[in-house]
């Protein structure tokens, strides 16, 4: 039997993970989906259950194999998630878990983090600043800082774990961790002090190749890897496009501008730098957007996801208002009062709260070039019609494919390959004066003192 010809890419989202089969041409052939779980370190620290994860990898590794001849391997994974390995290659954490609360040492940790503007890192809650859990962990636990011989970030843990040998990558290494100066582009203040520098493999390019895995007939290159909004930045940015802005969602909604300048940047309201796979600032945003929703849809029992018409008068008095998990431009507020509505106009409510959200964001990040969203929020035409009629001097689209990490994963294969995007025009909503409403929420949230 002649197998045929492809690639692999694991995509690891905080709620969910998927391995996707792709053609050399780069159409998907397969997704197979599992989801994070949890352990504890020393009954203490809950962190993610990495081996787990990897554990399903090589299962399904092997039945692929037997089908299909693969010949690369990619790993994407959220941010803020490290691994430390000790002297004998063995794992003492895999991997930390960003919602877990390191904020116990904050003062002390403030006193000797890198400044925003030498980091462009805001001050983040849990454990959402890399550098804030690595100096958590020798507080509270030195002995995992003295066995580590290498910490890894979340995809070169995977790559390591196929290949046995370590790397580090600059797209997840510069990502609102504190261990990375924009300024000297190379390894913060807070490295030096915790005397750390030694316990970071070589930085590589993410579309290296820094060995192989065998399993059945395939020899099976292993790249190093990319943080996940990265992959779907590069998605992008590896097209024809010239300016845009984009809007890439999941359990976040991250906003990526190039164009955004580094001093409009405001660590309150959860606004940083990035750094693309070829070593570029790239300005960005950020609120926990699908988080969000989620919470929302529990809260208020939303049975059936469909929106509903809803007067504008209803609308004003019953305004939802930010915000609903950590981190981003708000104050956690988790509070909402009773609505007499029907379940389709509740759900109209959240679909207008996350639009509006966006909305405030975007203008923080001075986007003026078309817009382009993907991710899960490309499956909600309500949303997006808003976000169009609110920005109507900009033209909003979303990715048809609804899949720009992997996809933008897959442009390591070949990274001088160009995206073959396919975008759709999102035609704007006007049944409801939006941008007055949307005036309206704006004024009480400052009245509310909402915004960070």
């Amino acid at each position: 039997m002649i197998k045929k010809q492809t690639n692999i890419i694991l995509d690891i989202g905080k709620t969910n993970v998927k391995l996707v089969l792709i053609s050399l041409q780069g159409k998907i052939i397969k997704e197979i989906r599992t989801r994070q779980t949890l352990k504890k370190y020393k009954n203490k620290i809950i962190y993610l259950n990495s081996q787990k994860i990897f554990d399903w990898l090589i299962v399904n590794l092997k039945r692929l194999t037997a089908n299909y001849k693969i010949y690369k391997f990619v790993c994407a994974t959220h941010g803020a998630t490290i691994a430390f390995i000790d002297k004998d290659n063995k794992e003492i954490i895999a991997s930390t878990d960003y919602e877990y609360s390191y904020d116990k040492f904050i003062k002390e940790f403030k006193k000797i983090a890198p400044s925003f503007h030498t980091s462009l890192t805001p001050h983040l809650e849990v454990g959402l600043n890399t550098g804030q859990q690595i100096y958590y962990l020798n507080r509270m636990f030195p002995e995992v800082i003295k066995r580590t011989k290498f910490i890894l970030s979340y995809p070169q843990y995977i790559s390591w774990k196929l290949s046995g040998n370590f790397s580090s990558e600059i797209s997840y290494i510069g990502c609102h961790s504190f261990l990375w100066n924009f300024n000297k582009n190379t390894y913060s203040s807070l490295v030096k002090k915790l005397k750390i520098y030694d316990k970071f493999p070589k930085i590589q390019r993410a579309w290296k190749s820094i060995g192989y895995f065998k399993i059945n007939d395939s020899k099976i290159s292993i790249l190093n890897g990319i943080h996940d909004s990265n992959a779907s930045y590069l998605y992008f940015k590896n097209s024809k496009l010239k300016n845009f802005t984009l809007v890439s969602t999941g359990t976040w909604y991250i906003i990526f501008n190039q164009q955004t300048k580094l001093k409009k940047l405001n660590p309150k309201l959860d606004m940083l730098s990035n750094i693309d796979v070829f070593g570029n600032h790239v300005p960005t945003m950020r609120f926990m957007g699908g988080r969000e929703y989620d919470v929302l849809c529990k809260s208020l029992k939303i049975k059936n996801k469909t929106s509903a018409k809803i007067s504008e008068e209803d609308l004003i008095n019953n305004l939802i208002y930010p915000s609903f998990a950590s981190a981003g431009p708000f104050k956690l507020n988790k509070t909402i009062k009773k609505i007499k509505l029907s379940n389709n106009q509740k759900y109209s409510l959240i679909c207008i709260y996350m639009a509006f959200t966006l909305n405030f964001c975007l203008d923080y990040m001075e986007s003026s070039a078309d817009i382009i969203l993907d991710g899960p929020v490309t499956k909600n035409n309500y949303i997006m019609k808003i976000v169009a009629n609110l920005r109507n001097t900009q033209k909003i689209f979303k990715n048809k494919k609804e899949v720009g990490t992997s996809l933008g994963a897959s442009l390591l294969f070949n990274i001088n390959k160009k995206s073959n995007i396919d975008l759709r025009k999102i035609n704007s909503i006007n049944d409801l004066d939006y941008k007055y409403i949307y005036s309206i929420w704006l004024k009480n949230l400052k009245k509310k003192k909402l915004i960070n």
